[in-house]
């Protein structure tokens, strides 16, 4: 079985059972590769090979190429083929070559699942996991991955489909049974139910179940509208307290006159002037008061209103949406809420 040293003809081979040019060189390409320890290349060369001409010792070597790589499905698969086949070869190969082949076969089933397929229609095509693997009945078992698996079959629009589960190194036997249907074009059957035999699955989109006391709600949004609103607020007293002292220097120590602004109607003089960029600083302090009381109230109201809404009867189908935004306008601001309910 070692892949460089296997005859590329096998003894007392009929000539036109001889590899033809072609494969030889693939075959001869790939045991240089493997050789090498390329293991990869050579599985490619094999592979190559075998799809042009059906002979033992490429299969063998390439199973050896794909134990290397770890491929044990695939291993299982060509090893099964060659310990079947092998004792029809006139002659045989040696016994060495076959209790090496049975050796390397025992540790790549020991890795993978094996399947039984059974279905009352002959000639039916069978599908593992929507690829097709055959048509009834199957010669030999079907190796897979462990785990769970759908195995159908289909006939015109009669169809079938069964789920199984397969541990590593184990074995399963599935009976499908066909009925009128209508796949299409597609090659995945519809889902089936499990076989009683199969552990229960939980469904994939499974949502927990909700708390007594009303919807989960999400902390993120809370948080951030939360913290607006008080940094709005926050805004808003500061320069509320701004604009009060500068209101009480125009006042008191920048008063002109007798208070009224006119007084620096059209004057150049220096106590207009500081009188003036004070107006303009309690002007500013006044917007931006009023601006920070608007967005702090705004981001209160909308937290607000999402978790009233959000423990809510229609919460609870997730089909409800809210959306809050404050406004602002020359004069004017509020909090504007648009929701599908």
């Amino acid at each position: 079985m070692a892949a460089p040293t296997v005859a590329l003809a096998a003894p007392g081979s009929a000539p036109g059972d001889v590899m033809t040019e072609k494969v030889r060189e693939l075959h001869k390409e790939g045991n240089a590769h493997y050789a090498r320890g390329d293991y990869e290349r050579a599985r490619v060369a094999y592979l190559a090979a075998w799809a042009l001409q059906k002979r033992l010792q490429i299969v063998g070597n390439l199973a050896e190429a794909e134990m290397k790589l770890g491929r044990f499905r695939d291993a299982a698969e060509h090893l099964a083929h060659y310990l079947r086949e092998a004792p029809k070869e006139q002659p045989p190969p040696p016994a060495a070559e076959i209790q090496s082949a049975e050796a390397l076969y025992a540790a790549a089933r020991a890795q993978v699942g094996a399947l039984s397929i059974a279905t009352l229609e002959n000639g039916a095509e069978i599908l593992v996991d929507g690829e097709v693997v055959g048509v009834a009945p199957l010669p030999a078992p079907v190796f897979v991955e462990p785990g769970m698996h759908t195995v159908s079959a289909r006939r015109g629009n009669r169809v079938g489909a069964r789920q199984v589960r397969v541990d590593k190194g184990g074995a399963a036997s599935v009976e499908v049974v066909l009925e009128e249907g209508n796949l299409g074009a597609s090659t995945t059957p519809p889902r089936a139910e499990p076989p009683h035999s199969a552990a229960p699955q939980p469904p994939a989109s499974a949502s927990p179940e909700r708390p007594a006391g009303g919807a989960r709600l999400p902390v993120v949004p809370m948080v951030i509208g939360g913290a607006i609103g008080v940094v709005g607020l926050g805004v808003g007293v500061g320069f509320t307290l701004a604009a009060n002292a500068k209101a009480t220097e125009v006042d008191g120590p920048l008063r002109v006159g007798d208070g009224n602004r006119s007084a620096c109607y059209q004057s150049q003089s220096a106590a207009c002037a500081r009188l003036g960029d004070a107006v303009d600083e309690l002007d500013a302090f006044t917007s931006a008061a009023v601006v920070g009381y608007v967005v702090g109230g705004a981001a209160i109201a909308a937290t607000a209103g999402y978790v009233l809404w959000s423990r809510s009867a229609g919460d609870s189908e997730g089909k409800a949406q809210v959306m809050a935004a404050p406004w602002l306008a020359p004069g004017s601001g509020g909090v504007g809420v648009a929701g599908r309910f």
